[in-house]
């Protein structure tokens, strides 16, 4: 097999041109130091790793691109070449995933924003906290990461609804229904929602005002995409105690506005798009996944379905 070109270039690209002059001798692994370089060197690359570096450029001879992302709606804007393969990247994104969500159901549930006034004020109230155990929990998507977060939850909640496109059952969800069955209306009172999903025309303000009228004192964690939430709706249902608590790590906009009006609202907790953050070594796990059904010309799961956009 001929040497090819990779290109490379932004966050994570110098650990992962080191990785690959260690572990590919077949690969060329070119780095380009600014956007001028990228534009000079992509005539001659064959593949691309990455976060998306690609606007506005002529790709059309690529046939590789792997990004170092989970999330691979950027990449979706481009004028994909008919051939090219797209990959993403996981690791073990899931699993600190679930390490975020969990993290906030417990501070939700043992109430300890309320002990912390209470200390400050030197209040002894026995507020009794909820369990897990009693707990339901529905997640919106049923792909790899969430997959993983409900590996983690499930023994210790009552039960976990998976939500997708076909309705099929995934193992880690005790149930799994499509969109188009799913009764919110039908959930318990404080059930726990989880959004994964990516970015598509399908999940576009998904989360809206029908959505949120239709809960009772839920909560709301969303590490999936923000195009899918209407945050308007998000935030007149945060008002109008349909939503107990929303924790927010993605958004339409980022970095957030300072205008925002999540940022001061009580009822929210913002973070940075840190929930799933990329570490060089997920990007290598993924990377040699990817690599090796790319020569063998094997499916994988980290190959992205460019017509759904996941």
């Amino acid at each position: 097999m001929p040497t090819k070109n990779i290109l490379t270039y932004g966050h994570l690209a110098e650990g992962f041109q080191a990785f690959i002059a260690e572990e590919y001798p077949d690969l060329n692994c070119l780095l380009a130091k600014n956007k001028n370089e990228v534009e000079e060197l992509l005539p001659n690359i064959h593949y691309v790793a990455g976060f998306n570096f690609l606007n506005n450029l002529n790709i059309g001879h690529l046939e590789w691109i792997h990004s170092f992302g989970a999330g691979v709606d950027s990449f979706m804007k481009l004028n994909l070449p008919k051939n090219c393969t797209l990959t993403k990247t996981k690791g073990k994104m899931g699993q600190r995933m679930a390490e975020y969500c969990l993290s906030y159901i417990l501070q939700d549930l043992n109430k300890t924003d309320l002990y912390k006034i209470n200390q400050s004020t030197k209040t002894w109230d026995q507020v009794v906290p909820k369990s897990l155990s009693k707990q339901s929990v529905v997640i919106f998507g049923t792909g790899n990461i969430s997959t993983d977060i409900a590996q983690v939850l499930q023994p210790m909640v009552k039960n976990i609804v998976g939500v997708n496109t076909s309705g099929k059952n995934k193992e880690f969800f005790d149930v799994c229904v499509s969109f188009d069955k799913m009764e919110i209306e039908n959930l318990e009172k404080g059930a726990i929602i989880i959004n994964t999903l990516p970015a598509t025309k399908n999940t576009s303000n998904l989360f809206n005002k029908a959505f949120f009228s239709g809960l009772e004192n839920a909560l709301f964690i969303n590490i999936g995409r923000g195009n899918s939430v209407n945050e308007n709706d998000l935030i007149e249902a945060l008002n109008q105690k349909n939503i107990r608590k929303a924790i927010l790590d993605v958004f339409k906009e980022e970095p957030l506005p300072k205008d925002s009006a999540f940022w001061e609202h009580p009822k929210c907790i913002v973070t940075p798009h840190i929930s799933g953050i990329t570490l060089l070594e997920d990007v290598k796990q993924s990377f040699r996944i990817a690599y090796d059904a790319i020569k063998s010309g094997e499916q994988n799961k980290l190959l992205v379905d460019t017509q759904k956009g996941y």
